[in-house]
């Protein structure tokens, strides 16, 4: 599993390159505290190279959630494929989290805010 950051317009999009196992859910924490630290708190999660994610990274999504809500920001996810869709209605993190078909309407979602 690699991440690659990108910035958009002051908006951080964290791309996985893999599927999130309970062994990698550390290393995903990890790039998440990061950016928070570097004053990102605004983040899209693109998920388009990811095709499996675990419970315990649904659970470190929601902690993300929850912490850049608390800092005047938010966490949004783009390009998840179906099964990853079929898990986030199932669990109904869909109703806590907004996703997206793509990193360019995530980011215009924050930019809509401003």
């Amino acid at each position: 599993m690699n991440f690659t950051v990108h910035e958009h317009n002051g908006v951080a999009e964290l791309a996985i390159e893999g599927n999130i196992l309970q062994e990698s859910v550390d290393v995903l924490k990890e790039r998440f505290n990061d950016l928070i630290e570097n004053g990102k708190v605004q983040i899209v999660l693109n998920m388009a190279q990811s095709n499996y994610v675990s419970s315990l990274c649904l659970a470190v999504i929601v902690d993300v959630k929850n912490r850049l809500v608390q800092s005047k920001g938010d966490l949004k996810i783009a390009n998840v494929n179906r099964l990853i869709r079929n898990l986030l209605e199932i669990t109904n993190l869909v109703k806590k989290i907004e996703l997206f078909d793509s990193v360019e309407e995530a980011v215009a979602s924050f930019l809509i805010k401003r």
